[in-house]
Formats: C-alpha cells, structure tokens, sequence
C-alpha cells in the first residue's frame, strides 16, 4: 500500500508536457486562500473611505442605507469621510520615492580583484537608473510602494525584453557593386560576384531574387523582385530589415492576489513551489506574442475565446469615494486572462532550473501556450518581494497600514460627526411647540407665527458639555497615529520620528538593492560587450554572466538629508570645524564639492557634477584656449577668486612648455606679454586669496603659488630681452 503517495508533489521534476490541470489547481489554492480577495477589497474600502449607503453630500439619509435601517441618530446626521489612512499612505509613499531618487547606487566587488571593474559597473548602472529606464523605474516605483503600504507586501518582477522589427533601408548598386569586389578577392567562386550583372540583366532577374533571398530569408520575394527592378532602373531600392528594436530589463510592479500569487505554505519566494503571474491582453497583443514566441496554435484559438472572463479575484474596480459602491464597471469584456507559472523543478540529473509555462485557466483544458527553462543565469526566480513588516515568516504575516489603522481612522471619524452634529443642534435646535397646537407653522428669520400664549413656541436647550474634549480626542488620536507610522508632528521628538522613518527606508532601499542585483546580472547576460563598453568607456572582462554574482549594490540614504536646514547646518559643519583640520590633506576636496551639491539639490547634480578626468580635461582645454584668444591678440576671461586658479597655473606653465611658438611670441610681441602678465597675475590674485591662511599655518608657499611666480619671472625675463624698438622714419 502506498500510502505516502495520496498528495505527492507533481511540481518536482520537469517533464516534456506539464500538468496543467495541476497547476489551476494550485493557481486555486494560492488565490482563494483564508479570503485573500475579501481582504485585499477591505483595505481599499478603509483607505478609500467608503461604505454601504454612502452618499455624495456626507450626509445621513435613510433612503440610502442598507436593509431598511434609518437614518442614525436622525435624519440628515452627519456621515464625513475621514481621510487619515490614505493621508498616511501618500505621505509614506511621498518619503519613499524622495528616498528612490535621491539615493545613489554604488556596485562593491566581493573579492579583491572585483573592484577593477566595480567603477564600469556602477556607470553600467546609473545609465540604467537614471537615463535609459528612469521614466519606467518610478512609475513602477510608486505602484510598489502604494501596493505595499495598502497591502502590507507586494513584488517586483524583473524580466529581460528582446523585441525584433522590421524597418526600411536603402540599398545602392555601386554599394552591391562594392561587395562583390571584396567578396571576389577573399573568395572568387563567392555568389556574390555575379550579383550585380544579375540584377542588371533583366533575364536573370529571377536568379538575382533567388541570390538576395539567400541572405535575406525573412524578406518576401515580391518584395525583394521590387527591389532588384527599382536597382536596375534607378540605382536603389527600399527593402525591408530586421533589427532589434527592444533589448532591455523591464521592471514590473505586482499587487497582491491579483497580479501575482503563491501557495499559501511559502515562506521565502525563493523556495516557493511555484509563482503565478497574470495578465490580460487583447486578441492583438495574444496573436502577436504568440507569433513571436512560437505558441501552440491550438491554444491561441482556444483563449481568444474566453475574453472577458477571469478565473478567479481581480480588481475589484478601485472607484472615486464619491461614487456608489454597488456601481461597478467590468473592464475586462475583451482581454483574456493568461497565466505564468514558474516553478523550480529538477532535470534527470536532479540539477534545479526555473521553468514557465503559460496556459489559460479559464479555458478548463490541458492545453498551453509554451513550457520551457526560463534561462536566466543567476538561476533564480525573477521575483522580488517587499513586505512592510516582518512580524512573522510567512509572506503574508505583514499587515498594511488600513488594517492597522482603521481604529484611528474611525475614531476621528466618530468625533468629527459628534461636532458637526452638536453644531447643527445649536445652530438650529429643535423648537418645542404646545401639545395643543394642531401643527406647526413654518418657522424662519421674519415669519410671522400666530400664538395664543406668549410660551407656545421655544427652542430646545442646545446640547451641555464642552466641545473641546473632542478636539483633544482628536489631536491625541492624530499624535499617537504619527508617531506609530514615523509621520511628522510637532508634539513628537524629530530623532523618535527619524529613526522610525530611516528603519522604513532602509527596508525600501534593501529590496532595490536585490532588485539591482537580478538587474545587473541580465544586462552581463544580454547586453553585447561592445555595447557595455559604450556605455561605461572601459573593457569589460570576459565571461561576463560568470562574474555577475561577484558584485554587491549598496544603496543608502539619510533621512535627515530631506530637511534642508540639517542639511545646511552639516556642511557649515564640515566647512567651518573639518576642512580647517585638514593639515595632512586628507580631505578629498573634488568629492566633498560632489557631496554638498548632492546633498542641497541631488538633480542639479546629475547635470553639474563631472566625472574627474572630463573636469581635468576640461580645465586643461580652457587654458589652451585662453592663450590662443591672447595669441590672436584678444584679452582673456578674468575670473575672480577662481577656486580653480591653482590647477590653471600649473597647466598654463605645462602648455607654455610644450608650446614653441607661443614662447616665440613671449619673446617678440610686447602685446602678448601684457595680455599674459595680466593673465597670470589675475590667476595669483585667487591663489594668494586660499593659500594665505596656509602660508600662515604652514610658513611654506604653495606650488601652485611657485609656479605663478615662475611665470612672473618668464616674463619679466622675456621683457628685459625684448630690444628697444626704432622710431620710424
């Protein structure tokens, strides 16, 4: 009896066809379990502040609420919208992407002879960060942080694009012309030699299609017959070719149960047993990619037909608060639901690799669209999770802010309603009329009332007890809420505050970090070397996507630097009590200048902030142009308290050097002198302007300073030389 076999795991080895109805079967689990759905659809009815007989004036009315109950406590009551979760949610997110673009990535090898090749890889990334993807990264960005804040977590999955078009190109018979000349001397029996007399032969126009064709496959023959005619009567033709338009890493943000799901016995999403990924796409969109990736014919046909169908939770049709919320839009009549399940199974030889197979659910069938090894190189699921608490083990085990904070949503709520009804009762209270009356007349400013007794109308005593205990519920509600979510708030210390919000950023920045990491690893793999070294203008090693796990990304950031005074106050600090210390030289001053334009504005530093060796060669082109504006006999561009004057000297000694007809005109043009006299005395002015608290220190004349003075004395020297020059005649 083989009783250890009633739930064995079909999701362990690979095979040539997979178990489909298997996987629905775990899709199932993974989606519907402990009323994942239903929680998901509370946290947006809390953040979104609605509830069954809302209506749009923030009003009680009893025609409105459920199950025929009346108005509480009467008619017209006061029924606000508390927005304190959602306040809560954006503030969060607000902090967190501040945090994503401020902060800089930096690549550390993990062995010694990495860090070669570490200063490539972090230029490899910043292009990738800030130039290539930075549009898609925080849109993307945004949505992980709004998904888990609501949620509690969410994912990020990190796949590789690789799209082909076709576009047209130009083709000229000389250019044809040209090939079959090289194709001749390196190989004379080449087809190639007689493909230009082919295309100019009209007879031998169908051999010239056939030849052409040979290189072209994926062009049609009519087309290429087009062409071979326009070459022969006008020397060129448009033909169509293939390239590749889309190469790249494509980061996606994932909400929970609807976009993404796994069975409810995960722990660490890298040792799930399978991962689901839905989407939904038009019939376009599925013809097109099954064409591209090759799916099974059968299976397209049999998924177009279950468009506008969904398997199991989805977007539960997130609605302004204003709106209804029994007034739902199905906004998925024409998409088709797919699926990806990626699973980590063993080969015959028990090695692990992730597989993915794609099938449509709702579709009740055993068939699919592709299965197949995913083929990434860092052999890893392309799924990153980001969790808002860690209070537990399960993924699941983290609580978004709405369930954590309904309470103090409500409970403002409730005190807010309590004013404004006490208010509308003394405002306006209720009027106490004589039993005897037969009814009440209309009572308003100037009406006249008929009365038999001065006592048959009078106001009800408007509410006793003093509003302001609400006021301070409310305020003590509001302290207690920012100072469990880290929120700013006058009546809570900043280093309580800044603390809770530095442990939020770290968790943030952490999951960048891996998500750079699965990033990095896909470029090695995918990216042309050649196309590396553009980008970065250094050699890359070889076997790039075998070195991809020796490089760690670090991705910090103070969040004190988001207020501006601190930031302020730190390099007075620094400039006024640190640099001064500086006798050794210690002080890097070109990465303290990048640091304090990082720290008052991180954007204007991407844009100011050059690389060293392009600012040196910069400044060394400026000097050079300088003595040539003075060769020409112009006067040069004085600057005052140039921070640079040091370096300048020293390169305008170095060019004046190497230049012999620049020392040739030192020597003849009096002009020139003057001009350069005037040039380097402006340069020691901004010198002896840094340098004089040194001297007094140090008792020791910069080199800088020294090289000024032999300038000086080049001059002066040039000048006593320089014959007295005979009046004319």
């Amino acid at each position: 009896m083989n009783k250890y076999n009633i739930n064995q795991d079909k999701l362990v080895y690979a095979n040539k066809t997979p178990d489909i109805p298997y996987l629905y079967q775990e899709y199932q689990r993974s989606t519907q379990n402990g009323g994942n759905s239903s929680n998901i659809i509370h946290n947006d009815d809390i953040r979104l502040a609605r509830w069954a007989g809302q209506t749009d004036d923030g009003k009680k009315h009893s025609e409105n609420r459920p199950n025929g109950d009346g108005a509480f406590p009467f008619e017209g009551a006061s029924d606000s919208r508390c927005r304190l979760v959602d306040r809560t949610i954006n503030d969060t997110v607000a902090m967190l992407m501040t945090t994503f673009d401020r902060c800089k990535v930096k690549v550390k090898g993990t062995e010694f002879n990495d860090y070669d090749f570490a200063g490539s890889a972090t230029i490899l990334m910043d292009w990738f960060t800030q130039a290539k993807m930075r549009t898609e990264l925080r849109t993307e960005a945004e949505l992980l942080a709004q998904y888990t804040q609501q949620y509690g977590w969410s994912a990020l999955q990190v796949n590789w694009l690789q799209e082909e078009a076709l576009r047209s190109q130009t083709i000229r018979i000389e250019e044809l012309a040209q090939a079959s000349q090289q194709a001749m001397q390196s190989n004379p029996s080449s087809a190639l030699v007689g493909l230009v007399p082919a295309i100019l032969d009209p007879e031998q126009e169908d051999y010239a299609v056939s030849l052409i064709q040979s290189f072209l496959a994926d062009v049609k023959a009519s087309e290429v017959k087009k062409a071979v005619k326009s070459l022969r009567e006008t020397g060129k033709a448009e033909l169509p070719q293939k390239y590749v338009s889309k190469n790249l890493p494509v980061v996606s943000a994932l909400k929970p149960y609807d976009e993404i799901s796994f069975p409810p016995e995960t722990i660490d999403i890298q040792n799930a047993r399978v991962i689901f990924r839905r989407i939904f796409m038009t019939e376009v969109e599925l013809r097109s990619m099954g064409e591209k990736e090759g799916w099974r014919q059968e299976f397209i046909d049999e998924a177009i037909l279950t468009a506008g169908k969904a398997s199991a939770y989805n977007d539960p049709n997130v609605l302004p608060a204003a709106s209804l919320i029994n007034y739902q839009v199905n906004r998925n009549n024409h998409l088709i639901e797919i699926i990806y399940a990626y699973s980590k199974l063993l080969d015959e030889n028990n090695v692990q690799s992730v597989y993915c197979t794609i099938f449509a659910p709702v579709a009740g069938s055993e068939n699919y669209a592709s299965h197949e090894m995913l083929g990434y190189a860092h052999n890893e699921y392309p799924f990153v999770i980001y969790r808002r608490e860690r209070i537990r083990r399960p993924i699941q085990e983290s609580r978004g802010i709405p369930e954590i904070a309904i309470t103090d949503q409500d409970e403002i709520k409730a005190q807010h309603d309590s004013i404004r009804d006490r208010t509308a009762f003394t405002t306006l209270p209720p009027i106490l009329v004589k039993k005897r009356l037969g009814g009440m007349n209309k009572v308003a400013p100037g009406i006249h009332l008929p009365v038999t007794s001065p006592d048959d109308y009078k106001f009800m005593p408007t509410p006793t007890g003093d509003a302001t205990t609400a006021f301070a519920l409310m305020e003590r509600v509001e302290v207690n809420h920012a100072h469990y979510f880290g929120m700013y708030h006058p009546n809570i210390l900043p280093a309580k505050t800044q603390t809770t919000q530095q442990f939020i950023v770290n968790g943030w920045l952490d999951i960048w970090g891996k998500v750079y990491n699965m990033t990095f690893s896909m470029m090695l793999q995918y990216l042309d070397p050649a196309e590396i070294e553009q980008i970065t203008n250094t050699p890359v090693p070889q076997n790039l996507s075998a070195i991809s796990n020796q490089y760690d990304f670090q991705i910090k950031y103070d969040v004190r630097e988001l207020d501006t005074d601190f930031v302020m106050e730190k390099l007075k600090a620094v400039m006024q009590f640190i640099v001064p210390l500086d006798s050794g030289g210690v002080i890097d001053k070109n990465k303290l200048v990048r640091a304090a334009i990082e720290a008052v504005d991180p954007d204007k530093a991407k844009d100011l902030i050059l690389q060293t060796s392009s600012a040196s060669q910069m400044l060394y082109k400026d000097i050079q142009s300088d003595i040539g504006l003075m060769m020409l006999g112009n006067e040069a561009n004085y600057v005052e308290n140039d921070p640079s004057a040091p370096t300048k000297l020293q390169y305008l000694q170095d060019i004046m050097g190497k230049n012999q007809k620049a020392q040739q005109m030192m020597q003849g043009d009096q002009h020139f002198r003057a001009l350069m006299e005037n040039y380097v005395k402006n340069l020691q002015m901004s010198v002896s302007q840094q340098q004089n608290k040194q001297i007094g220190r140090t008792g020791v004349t910069p080199v800088a300073e020294q090289a000024g003075n032999q300038m000086q004395e080049q001059i002066k020297q040039a000048d006593e030389q320089q014959p007295e020059q005979q009046p004319q005649q």
